[in-house]
């Protein structure tokens, strides 16, 4: 499970919103309101109400502080207060979970944003956009607005920054590459994501924000949870509390690493370090809030009492998170839910429950990772990548026309030569580092687009498996032997595909699949899960090492899954240590060969057409443009031959 701060402090002073203290707040905002009409400039008394807002991290208390700016800003009627008045405001939501009203008030203040005199607004705005974004569960577009609030920031010229404003932009750089590496964990691009949170990190300690340092600690060390190194993730988790506590974080700030500790106990097995732990995150957020938080630290409990057996526990747990989850429209809190309650009833026998819980899990995951977010990624991907076109297209004209120009000096100036092609070696430089940056623009939309290609394969391998493990559900509580058959033969079917869209996703090679690494991999599958006797029947496997495109490998691997099943099925009556079963894949000439030699009973006569696989491999040779015979005699054996015309090798 992955939750992060995508906005991290960009104010260093200690903060003053504790608990303890609640009345000394009231005091500050109080005065703050009282004093901030002795102010005569405008923008000042805004800059006043709005960053001591942020200050306190816009807790409900500071809610007269935005108004206040808010009421003086429309009264002004005056572009640039309205613009940071209502980024104030949508903060404001965003911080308390209201993230349809975060959304209306930060488009408000994008609208009167002026890019000429309030460079960094509109790239924070952004910021604060792709965080709504990703709390509503898609991914793809919250990282393609991301990527357009980095364009805003390569924009800024910081030659021309004041000392205060350049320290403003290493804060928001670092607020930018938290949230990215953020982003590129979820799509598990694991490189990247350590890439940024490194970049970010050094970048906190150089800032001595020891706050932002532990944040960003404990970002990487989720990264790390999720790849199954536990300790490392631990250690990490311990390290990011120590430097949020010497930074004075808020409490709720550090409560958040009691969490991620609990968290990675629970996964270590150190049970009762990890209720202690969690406990005591769960109830500062129950007396504090925010709600968020809440549902996270009950899912979590929920996980510890599944894996400590307190299935009934778990339950009251992750029930109570699903209804506040569903309250607050947090797709990625309800699949966590969902994803416990399903585990804990099936735990207790009720399957019902853990299917409804189940069936739920996958709509919410479909509705995060479905087609329209990778059309929504891809539409703002290619609108990035159109702006960095114009940009070197801008870039290559205007280089044209001044070499244009300086041909004519040139030809006008014959006696000034030498100071003329002094001038075209200074500008011949020039266009050399703009080219360099040109190349630089054009591998990083290479990089991107590769991104979303293999995105899209991921995406494509987890419906598969969602079908997949939708069916073996149903399979559990299905009592006929032949409907359960039939039922696992479609599982398997669907598993074939699994394979290819994962090994697409898991190598560097895009658009083929090494058909002796699928095949390997595809019968040991098949063996492994649809043995229909006793004892195991001996294979063996000689595939030769073609790359063949996606449009190719799909259906020679279904066409294989059916001979093979065929072959348990029906070629052995009994297993003996003579038994085997010999899978050959090579190409012959201009074509392709698959075969499948058994030695078991064979046959005489015509091979049945009726049933559902043998019309299946028809469908999918002549889309091969293969034919597909097979030649046995009693009690010699079968043997199946695959002889494809249409193929494509890379």
């Amino acid at each position: 499970m992955k939750y992060y701060y995508f906005v991290i402090l960009l104010c260093f002073s200690c903060a003053i919103t504790s608990q303890n203290n609640v009345d000394k707040s009231q005091k500050l905002i109080d005065s703050l309101l009282n004093s901030v009409d002795t102010v005569e400039d405008y923008y000042e008394k805004i800059k006043v109400l709005t960053s001591n807002a942020g200050r306190m991290r816009y807790t409900p208390i500071t809610r007269p502080l935005i108004d206040k700016a808010v009421q003086i800003s429309q009264l002004q009627n005056n572009d640039k207060l309205l613009a940071n008045s209502y980024y104030s405001l949508g903060n404001y939501f965003f911080f308390n979970s209201k993230i349809d009203s975060a959304e209306i008030y930060i488009d408000k203040s994008l609208s009167y944003v002026n890019d000429e005199t309030m460079p960094f607004l509109r790239a924070t705005n952004l910021m604060t956009k792709s965080g709504i974004t990703r709390k509503k569960g898609n991914i793809p577009q919250a990282l393609a607005i991301m990527l357009r609030a980095k364009e805003a920031m390569d924009k800024i010229d910081t030659l021309t920054l004041e000392a205060e404003q350049i320290r403003k932009y290493k804060g928001e750089s670092l607020v930018l590459n938290n949230a990215l590496a953020n982003y590129y964990n979820q799509m598990e691009e694991v490189d990247k994501a350590i890439e940024y949170y490194d970049g970010a990190y050094k970048s906190a300690l150089s800032l001595d924000s020891k706050v932002n340092a532990g944040i960003i600690l404990s970002n990487k060390g989720e990264l790390l949870l999720d790849q199954g190194k536990n300790t490392e993730a631990l250690e990490l988790f311990k390290e990011g509390k120590k430097l949020k506590e010497e930074g004075k974080a808020p409490s709720r700030f550090i409560m958040s690493s009691y969490l991620n500790i609990g968290n990675a106990q629970t996964k270590l097995q150190q049970y009762d370090a990890a209720a202690i732990n969690l406990n005591k995150a769960h109830q500062h957020y129950i007396e504090n809030g925010p709600e968020e938080n809440i549902i996270i630290s009950k899912n979590y409990l929920g996980s510890l009492f599944i894996a400590t057996e307190q299935f009934n526990d778990a339950v009251t747990e992750c029930e109570a998170a699903k209804t506040l989850a569903l309250k607050s429209g947090n797709l990625e809190l309800i699949a966590d839910a969902s994803n416990c309650l399903s585990e804990a009833y099936k735990a207790v026998g009720k399957y019902d429950k853990a299917l409804e819980n189940y069936k739920l899990l996958t709509k919410t995951n479909d509705s995060i990772f479905n087609e329209n977010n990778i059309k929504k990624q891809t539409q703002q991907e290619m609108q990035y990548e159109f702006n960095k076109t114009q940009e070197l297209n801008a870039l290559e004209l205007e280089a044209k026309e001044k070499q244009s120009k300086l041909y004519s000096y040139l030809a006008g100036l014959g006696l000034l030569l030498a100071m003329v092609l002094g001038f075209f070696f200074y500008r011949n430089r020039k266009q050399n580092i703009k080219l360099a940056k040109q190349q630089k623009l054009l591998k990083a939309t290479i990089d991107e687009k590769n991104v979303l290609l293999k995105e899209t394969h991921h995406r494509v391998k987890n419906s598969f498996q969602i079908v997949s493990s939708l069916l073996y559900l149903q399979s559990e509580s299905v009592v006929d032997k032949e409907a359960k058959i039939a039922i696992k033969e479609a599982e398997n079917r669907v598993r074939s595909m699994v394979l290819i869209h994962q090994k697409l996703y898991n190598k560097d090679e895009l658009v083929g699949i090494n058909a002796k690494e699928y095949f390997s991999d595809l019968v040991r599958d098949i063996f492994e899960s649809h043995q229909f006797k006793s004892e195991p029947i001996p294979y063996s496997i000689e595939a030769e090492s073609l790359v063949l495109d996606i449009e190719t490998i799909t259906p020679v691997g279904l066409i294989l899954n059916e001979l093979i099943v065929n072959t348990l099925k029906h070629a052995f009556d009994k297993v003996t240590s003579k038994s085997k079963i010999d899978i050959k894949f090579n190409k012959v000439g201009e074509n392709l060969e698959l075969k499948v030699i058994d030695n078991g009973k064979g046959f005489e006569g015509e091979i049945k057409s009726t049933s559902f696989g043998i019309t299946l491999m028809k469908a999918l040779s002549k889309k091969l443009n293969a034919s597909l015979n097979y030649t046995s005699e009693l009690h010699e054996g079968t043997e199946a031959k695959l002889v494809m015309r249409k193929f494509n090798v890379l």
